[in-house]
């Protein structure tokens, strides 16, 4: 719809400079007449003045119609082109007067072009029987004169009048289109708001329950080394190197939050190269994390940016998810590109904090998963989410051309 617009807007420049091309031309020609006649050189002056008038009044045109003042530039651009009705013949004027009829309609109204354009043929009209005055006879000799000069210029500014409905149709539907794209970008912000906040929310409950959890046992190990460093000292220190091994847990769950919440990776890094970054990052909090693909895969995450950003952020969820719930120590991504479809896949292992958790445990799909699966479904591709043999699997496939499977699957 944008570049419709555009070319819309370039026609009618194109259409407005053509039509001064013309009445430049008209006043050449009159000039040119008058030089050899010694008749009309007021006629050609009047057209040379006018054409930066016009010019000046179109260029114009959009601000002063945007601020409320159409009819007022109706008028004016009527008043002009009267000096070109009365003087004008059947050539070089009549673009000019077209596009002022049209102006009118798309500016103003349907009724406002018919009566630019009726104002117009009464001017060119009441010029022929003005001129014939002199008899009865040259008075209906210049009424038939006038009517034969006057109904083409009515059939063209016809013309002009479907020029100026097709134009304000266009507008009409160009502005109710705008409307429903800003009501659809203020409900995706709304939507991402809500869903930001869901996150932040869900971050905080996680920073509670984790990083505050030994933040409170780091305090309480100290209050009762405190007390106890006068009556029992083994039992004091003890509690210090609680305190301490708490402390360096705590520190490695903050190192892993900003590695999983702000993963580094180059912008200009494409393919596999992007994923390798990725890993890069979270191997920083001490996970093991590797990662491999074939020749294919690596050209079309590099020559499909869509693609390439959904299995960007699908391998950066299942690292996030292997730090923060799994408490993983490895994890595998595989990436490979065959049969028309990009598939990837991220294994992780559990650690010590998700070890007594069954394995057929089907896991519930939070923020970051849905919105994996949200994109996937878009792109006609296919998520999977589940434990295997001790394992958390997430699989994704992502059609390369076409739509293909929309199926979204939490367990085997």
């Amino acid at each position: 719809m944008g570049s419709f617009h555009v070319s819309v807007e370039r026609t009618l420049v194109v259409l407005q400079a053509a039509a001064l091309c013309c009445l430049l031309t008209a006043a050449v020609l009159r000039t040119v007449d008058a030089a050899e006649t010694g008749d009309g050189l007021p006629v050609a002056i009047t057209w040379l003045a006018l054409v930066p008038i016009v010019t000046a009044l179109w260029a114009l045109r959009p601000r002063i119609v945007r601020a409320g003042h159409g009819a007022e530039w109706t008028i004016l651009a009527v008043l002009l082109a009267t000096p070109i009705a009365v003087f004008g013949t059947l050539n070089f004027t009549i673009p000019v007067l077209l596009l002022i009829v049209a102006f009118a309609v798309v500016d103003v109204s349907l009724r406002a072009g018919i009566h630019a354009a009726a104002w117009i043929l009464c001017v060119g009209f009441a010029l022929h029987v003005a001129d014939s005055l002199t008899s009865w006879g040259a008075f209906f000799t210049g009424v038939i004169q006038g009517l034969i000069n006057v109904v083409p210029v009515a059939v063209l500014l016809c013309f002009g009048i479907a020029l100026g409905l097709s134009l304000r149709s266009f507008e009409k539907r160009r502005r109710d289109d705008q409307k429903v794209i800003n009501r659809l970008q203020h409900a995706t912000e709304m939507e991402k708001e809500l869903l930001l906040s869901d996150e932040r929310a869900r971050s905080a409950r996680e920073l509670h329950d984790g990083l505050g959890h030994r933040l409170t046992l780091i305090s309480m190990s100290l209050e009762l080394a405190e007390r106890m460093r006068g009556i029992d000292v083994d039992q004091a220190w003890e509690e210090i190197r609680t305190a301490r091994d708490t402390t360096s847990d705590a520190l490695a769950e903050m190192r892993m939050w900003v590695r999983a919440l702000s993963p580094v990776r180059d912008a200009d890094a494409r393919g596999l190269a992007a994923l390798e970054l990725i890993a890069e990052s979270f191997r920083g909090t001490g996970l093991t994390v590797d990662v491999s693909g074939d020749e294919a895969s690596d050209r079309e995450l590099a020559s499909d940016d869509e693609i390439a950003l959904l299995i960007y952020r699908a391998v950066q969820e299942g690292l996030t998810n292997a730090l923060r719930h799994g408490r993983a120590r490895t994890v595998r991504i595989f990436l490979a590109a065959k049969e028309q479809q990009m598939e990837l896949a991220v294994i992780n292992d559990f650690g010590w904090g998700a070890a007594a958790e069954p394995p057929e445990l089907v896991p519930a799909f939070g923020f970051g998963l849905r919105g994996i699966s949200d994109r996937t479904l878009e792109r006609g591709g296919s998520m999977r989410a589940r434990r295997v043999d001790g394992e958390f699997h997430l699989d994704v496939v992502v059609p390369l051309h076409g739509s293909g499977g929309t199926e979204v699957f939490s367990s085997g």
